[in-house]
């Protein structure tokens, strides 16, 4: 790409040197150059004086604006240039992240609310690239090599990579048929063969109650007959068990039997391993703030985040969304109620130490993630969130806000001040803040489903586009001082302006009418005539 782009480049010089050796005679370039050079040789002292007057205004200008450039950037160029003495831990946020899919640990259950919403609105909530993914999760976690041989093993192996859910059902009943205790069999029936949470949650039991059984058996010597690898079916197992405790937390969850949900993801978050892997953090934070147990949320942001710890955690890029909207909040929620900040944010007088914090927090947790306020403001509207997101894309915000905006909700205050840092976020946002990916937005829409308006990075005026505003504004300042103090020499100098302005219009029209022949705007208007064959 880069050579194609050099080669146009060079082919668009010569083609421009071609044009002014064949225009030489009617541009009169000889002409103008002997011009320039006796001109350039009489210049008289006041002109050399006059030119560094100039010149030293135009470096005051650019040395205004570059005060005035680091003064409103002064944390982020600090946050760069300060050293730590862990800096080998801190994540470079100049780095362009790959686009990398990651399971959503807040997935929905299949048959009891993707399709209902399916069915309610005759609209698919799930793509088919968003599915295959979950069917490759589902084979790497409940599939090992060893399941060769095993009939009910193999036919769960066809029923994860079947494309249609009635396929995929009736391939899982089939494989229950010869062994009923299959438990990844029951898990894919918990998942798109029920009704209701509350079916899901029995189907669920039945397959922890087998995977337990098949867990017991362990303890007889039954992984030597599986071979050398028996540690491999032995762990699959343990991961199969850990899916389905995650799930059923998650029923109890959604039921409203916090205690009990909150218990079970604990337990979960013990295992280090497992629980990583299927990011069991994220659903207890979730139940944590839905019973206020905001202590608890900051111990949890501590383990797994850093927050609020003296290291450079400032420095270094969040986890995730949810890492940092939480965090956002738990420092919104000290200052929301009382937040005395005008509706021009940018004037920050008489804020407290507290309120900086917080809208700092703020600040970073958007440049992580900026799709995430107009879904939490009711800006944009909610749609289900899909099985896999992208960090920092507009399928992580949804993953994000359809389960927490209620918590934001819940706290007075939190929304007005998250509308106003976000009011003065949008003209100031840098997109090399925290380097994006080109590639995410055309990922995230094979995430989400084609009716869905994919939420956009925020557009903010470009540098010369601000510089033509500000030097038009400068002209008009003067014309206007000029039109007030000397009214007469002004309005002669205007016509002057204006006369050059068509005596220069016109001259460019007649060299162009002595090169170009005179029928050339009549023969490019035409249309072209077909000479009939004879």
């Amino acid at each position: 790409m880069a050579c194609s782009w050099t080669f146009l480049w060079l082919l668009w010089i010569a083609m421009v040197a071609v044009l002014l050796f064949f225009l030489r005679g009617p541009l009169k370039i000889s002409e103008s150059l002997e011009s320039a050079t006796s001109y350039f040789n009489n210049l008289t002292p006041k002109f050399y004086v006059a030119l560094t007057g100039t010149s030293s205004l135009v470096s005051g200008i650019i040395l205004i604006f570059e005060w005035w450039y680091f003064k409103n950037n002064a944390g982020v160029e600090q946050g760069e240039d300060e050293g730590s003495d862990n800096e080998e831990s801190i994540d470079n946020p100049k780095t362009v992240p790959e686009c990398k899919v990651w399971r959503n640990p807040m997935a929905l259950f299949r048959a009891a609310e993707y399709n209902r919403f399916r069915k309610e609105t005759n609209s698919e909530p799930l793509t088919y690239y968003d599915m295959n993914l979950s069917a490759q999760d589902h084979q790497s976690l409940f599939m090992c090599d060893e399941d060769q041989g095993r009939a009910e093993y193999e036919i769960m192996q066809v029923a994860w990579r079947e494309r249609e859910s009635e396929q995929r059902i009736q391939t899982a009943r089939t494989a229950l048929a010869i062994n009923s205790e299959c438990a990844s069999a029951l898990v894919l029936l918990a998942e798109e063969d029920t009704e209701t949470v509350a079916q899901a949650e029995n189907v669920l039991r039945r397959a922890l109650r087998a995977i337990e059984n098949t867990l017991s058996t362990y303890s007889n010597n039954q992984i030597a007959s599986y071979g050398q690898n028996g540690d491999t079916v032995r762990k699959r197992d343990l991961t199969i068990q850990t899916y389905i405790k995650r799930r059923l937390a998650m029923c109890a969850r959604k039921q409203g039997r916090l205690r009990e949900a909150i218990k079970g993801f604990r337990d979960l978050s013990r295992e280090q391993s497992l629980s990583t892997l299927l990011s069991v953090q994220d659903n207890l934070i979730e139940a944590c703030l839905e019973v206020q147990a905001y202590a608890d949320v900051q111990n949890l942001l501590v383990r797994y985040d850093g927050y609020g710890t003296s290291c450079s955690y400032d420095q270094r890029e969040p986890r995730s969304a949810a890492m940092s909207y939480t965090s956002a909040l738990l420092k919104v929620r000290a200052v929301a109620e009382n937040f005395r900040c005008p509706s021009e944010s940018s004037v920050r007088r008489g804020l407290s130490s507290a309120e900086q914090t917080a809208i700092e927090a703020l600040t970073r947790a958007m440049e992580f993630n900026p799709h995430v306020p107009p879904y939490l403001l009711e800006i944009r509207a909610m749609i289900m969130p899909p099985e896999h997101f992208l960090k920092r894309g507009d399928s992580e915000a949804l993953a994000y806000a359809f389960f927490h905006i209620q918590h934001w909700k819940r706290i007075d205050g939190a929304l007005q001040l998250l509308s106003i840092v976000w009011k003065d976020f949008v003209p100031k946002v840098n997109k090399d803040t925290h380097a994006f990916s080109s590639q995410l937005e055309s990922a995230d829409k094979e995430l989400l489903p084609a009716w869905h308006e994919q939420s956009a990075f925020p557009q903010t005026e470009s540098t010369l586009g601000m510089l033509i505003q500000t030097f038009a504004c400068l002209a008009i300042c003067i014309l206007a001082v000029l039109s007030q103090q000397v009214p007469s020499s002004y309005g002669e100098m205007l016509r002057q302006i204006v006369t050059s302005g068509v005596q220069m219009y016109e001259n460019s029209m007649n060299t162009f009418s002595q090169w170009a022949p005179n029928n050339i705007i009549p023969y490019l208007a035409s249309k072209p005539v077909s000479v009939p064959e004879i």
